[in-house]
């Protein structure tokens, strides 16, 4: 009999910053590890600018920053503000238990979003197959 094969998705968050680079760098800082201890490589942040791209907190329901929200999979989990309490972010984003380390680190997974990307829905992702 052949073994099952595991459906593969990964995890996908937006983090919403200002130009405040203290607090934007911690905050990407503290989500990519809690990802990184959490879901190991499966997962991807997309970082969005609201001094960039304003019309996007009002689209996006943005009341503070940071702001992170898990956007896959659904249904969406958000976090307002201090992202370093790994237990606490890990919790209000319903991340499953850690994964054990590997001995290789994560290339970043963060990355910015572009002026074509802000038009499209639910934040430029696309459904993975």
């Amino acid at each position: 009999m052949a073994a099952k094969k595991r459906s593969h998705k990964t995890w996908k968050f937006a983090l919403y910053v200002t130009d405040d680079r203290a607090r934007s760098d911690s905050a990407m800082r503290s989500l990519e590890q809690i990802c990184n201890s959490y879901l190991g490589n499966d997962y991807a942040i997309k970082v969005i600018d609201l001094r960039e791209h304003p019309e996007l907190a009002r689209q996006h329901q943005i009341l503070a920053v940071p702001t992170a929200i898990r956007t896959y999979p659904l249904p969406e989990r958000r976090i307002i503000g201090d992202l370093s309490r790994t237990e606490l972010v890990a919790a209000f984003l319903e991340l499953p238990a850690p994964q054990a380390q590997t001995s290789l680190p994560r290339a970043s997974g963060f990355s910015r979003m572009t002026a074509k990307e802000t038009s499209e829905s639910k934040l430029g992702y696309q459904e993975e197959t």
